[in-house]
């Protein structure tokens, strides 16, 4: 079997050998901006790939339901979930008309309560572990 190059670390002693210069801060300015820039530009990539990746997915599966389903099925469904969200949103209308102003604020008032207590405590535990 064959060693790996800088395995013993003659490698890495030599180079910390060599005699060099530190880099101006112009240099290292410019070197941090373009590591920036490959950065954002790989990010950048990555997200437009995705995009394209969703818009394909969504082209595919639109197809694949146009084959698979009348259009007029499709509408159909699309009538019905909007039907059952308008029976949603009446239904929620008259919940809350029905139920008294005096219950709701108590329910804001204990779910507020509820809430800052459990931040309280989130926070307590994490300045417990800072110290």
């Amino acid at each position: 079997m064959s060693q790996r190059p800088d395995e013993n670390g003659q490698l890495t002693r030599l180079l910390q050998a060599l005699a060099t210069p530190e880099p101006s801060a112009e240099f290292l300015a410019g070197a941090r901006r373009r590591y920036l820039e490959a950065v954002e530009a790989r990010d950048r990539r990555a997200v437009l790939t995705g995009l394209a990746a969703a818009l394909v997915g969504l082209v595919v599966i639109a197809t694949l339901l146009t084959t698979a389903i009348e259009p007029a099925a499709l509408v159909a469904g699309l009538a019905e979930a909007a039907a059952d969200l308008a029976r949603w949103t009446t239904g929620v209308g008259v919940v809350i008309a029905l139920v008294p102003l005096a219950i709701w604020t108590s329910l804001a008032l204990g779910s507020t309560a509820a809430v800052l207590s459990l931040v309280l405590i989130a926070r307590t535990r994490s300045l417990a572990l800072v110290k």
